[in-house]
């Protein structure tokens, strides 16, 4: 087995941490991209059915 001393182990520690946070905010960032896309869509899907249905209200 390697033998670490306490400095070794404090910067696999400090890389450790970095690592997970930059995976957590990647997966993060990913899943409020794709929830403000699917609120871009779901907004402009009501809009084309408010139009459709004020011109079939006004023929």
């Amino acid at each position: 087995m390697i033998k670490l001393d306490q400095e070794t182990w404090i910067y696999l520690t400090i890389i450790a941490v970095f690592l997970a946070y930059f995976i957590w905010s990647s997966k993060r960032s990913s899943n409020l991209k794709k929830q403000r896309k699917n609120r871009n869509f779901r907004r402009r899907y009501l809009e084309r059915k408010k139009e459709k249905e004020s011109d079939s209200v006004l023929k």
